[in-house]
C-alpha cells in the first residue's frame, strides 16, 4: 500500500507541465504560464538562475533555437524558469522593464519574494534573458592583486546582423549582479538593453569593497575600465557584436561610466546624478571634509582632486552623453550633474540633459518614456 502511495505521488510530481507554474505579469496584466527546468547537475548551495522570456512581441534577434539555449543553461548547472508571453502585444520594450523589476522582486527580494520559494535561487546570480539570447558569465578583464574583475554578458545567439553592446558598471562592489542593489536602485537598464536590441554586459566595479567614495585609485580605475571595454570588444567575433559600445552607470557606477566615456574608447554614455568635477565641488557637500582628509586641501592638491572627476578629461573626443536624474535626487548630485551639463555645453559635446519631475530620488527611472529615450539615444549613436 505504501509503495503504491509513493508511486502515485511520484507520478503526480513528474507529470507537472508548464501550465502548473503561473506568474502575474505587470506588463501585460495577465497570468503567464511557466516551465521550470532543473540543472543537469544540481549544485550544493544556492543555484544560479535564468528567467527566459519567450514568445515576446518584439523582433527575435538571436536565431538559435530555444531548446539548444535552454539545454546549455541546464548543462552549465543553472536553474531555468521559462515564461511564455504568448505573443501578447504588450510584451515589448521598454514596457517589459516593469516585469524585469517585478520578477527580481518576486524571486530575490529578501522581504517581498513570493515566487519560486521552494527553489534555492542565488539572488546574486539571477539573470533575466530574452528568447534567442545566451549568457556568458565571469569573463575576466582585469586583476587587482588577488581580486579578479569579471563581467557577465547577455547576447543574441546566431544573430543575422551584428548588434552594439551596452556595458553597465555595477553599483555593487561585492556582487556585480547583486539583487539587493539592483532592487534598491530600481535598476533594469542592463536586461532591458537586451530587450531593446543590444548585447549587454555588467562589469565589476573597479574599486573593491568596502566602497567609501574616497578610495578610488587613479589611474588604476581608468585602466580597469578601459580593459573591460577592450575585453568586451574582443568578444565581438564570438558573440556577434559590432565594435560599438555604450557605457551606463548609476550611483557609484555613474562617475565611473563618465570617466570611461571621457578617457576610453566607447561611443556613447548614460550617467545619472553624481560627482563629476571635484574642483568645483561645493564645500557644504556631505563628503567634502572626507575628500580633504584623504587628498589634502583642495587648493594645494588640485591635480589629485581633479583626476577623480570626468570633467577633467573632457575633450573633442568625448562621445555623446545622456544625463538623467530626478527632481528628488540629493542636492549635491543634482548640482554636480547640472554643472556637468554646462561643461559639456561649453565643450561643444553632444548630449541630453533630463531632470525628471517624478520624486523617485536616488533611483533609476522606471518610466517607459524615459527608458525609451535612453535606448533610442544609444541606437542613434551605436547603430551605424
Amino acid at each position: 500500500m505504501m509503495k503504491t502511495f509513493i508511486a502515485a505521488i511520484l507520478l503526480i510530481a513528474t507529470s507537472l507541465t508548464a501550465a502548473d507554474i503561473r506568474w502575474q505579469s505587470a506588463t501585460t496584466g495577465t497570468e503567464l504560464r511557466g516551465e521550470l527546468r532543473q540543472p543537469a547537475t544540481k549544485p550544493s548551495g544556492a543555484i544560479a538562475t535564468v528567467v527566459y522570456l519567450k514568445n515576446l512581441a518584439i523582433r527575435r534577434i538571436g536565431q538559435e533555437s530555444d531548446d539548444a539555449i535552454l539545454n546549455d543553461f541546464a548543462k552549465q548547472g543553472m536553474l531555468v524558469l521559462v515564461l511564455d508571453y504568448a505573443k501578447d502585444a504588450k510584451a515589448v520594450s521598454p514596457a517589459l522593464n516593469a516585469d524585469l523589476l517585478k520578477l527580481r522582486t518576486d524571486i530575490a527580494d529578501s522581504k517581498k519574494k513570493n515566487f519560486l520559494l521552494d527553489q534555492n535561487v542565488d539572488p546574486n546570480h539571477l539573470f533575466i534573458v530574452p528568447e534567442g539570447f545566451r549568457l556568458k558569465r565571469d569573463i575576466e578583464f582585469a586583476r587587482d592583486g588577488d581580486r579578479v574583475l569579471g563581467m557577465d554578458v547577455i547576447y543574441p545567439a546566431k544573430a543575422k546582423e551584428k548588434v552594439a553592446a551596452l556595458m553597465e558598471i555595477t553599483c555593487d562592489n561585492k556582487d556585480r549582479m547583486g539583487s539587493y542593489s539592483l532592487l534598491f536602485c530600481h535598476d533594469t537598464l542592463l536586461e532591458g538593453a537586451a530587450l531593446a536590441g543590444f548585447a549587454s554586459a555588467m562589469i565589476d566595479h573597479p574599486v573593491p569593497p568596502p566602497y567609501k567614495g574616497i578610495d578610488d585609485p587613479m589611474p588604476q580605475c581608468v585602466d580597469r575600465l578601459k580593459a573591460a571595454a577592450k575585453t568586451l570588444r574582443g568578444l565581438s567575433n564570438e558573440i556577434g557584436t559590432s565594435d560599438k559600445i555604450g557605457v551606463m552607470g548609476f550611483s557609484r557606477g555613474g562617475p565611473m561610466a563618465a570617466l570611461l566615456a571621457t578617457t576610453g574608447d566607447v561611443q556613447a554614455a548614460l550617467i545619472h546624478g553624481g560627482r563629476y568635477d571635484y574642483l568645483k565641488l561645493a564645500e557644504d557637500d556631505s563628503m567634502y571634509k572626507r575628500f580633504e582628509k584623504a587628498w589634502g586641501p583642495r587648493d594645494d592638491n588640485r591635480e589629485k582632486w581633479a583626476i577623480h572627476g570626468a570633467a577633467h578629461f573632457l575633450s573633442n573626443k568625448t562621445p555623446p552623453m545622456f544625463l538623467n536624474t530626478s527632481d528628488a535626487e540629493s542636492k549635491e548630485y543634482q548640482e554636480q550633474l547640472a554643472l556637468f551639463d554646462r561643461e559639456l555645453t561649453d565643450a561643444g559635446i553632444e548630449h541630453v540633459y533630463q531632470v525628471d519631475k517624478d520624486g523617485r530620488g536616488h533611483r533609476v527611472s522606471t518610466d517607459p518614456a524615459t527608458l525609451g529615450k535612453i535606448y533610442a539615444f544609444f541606437h542613434q549613436h551605436l547603430d551605424h
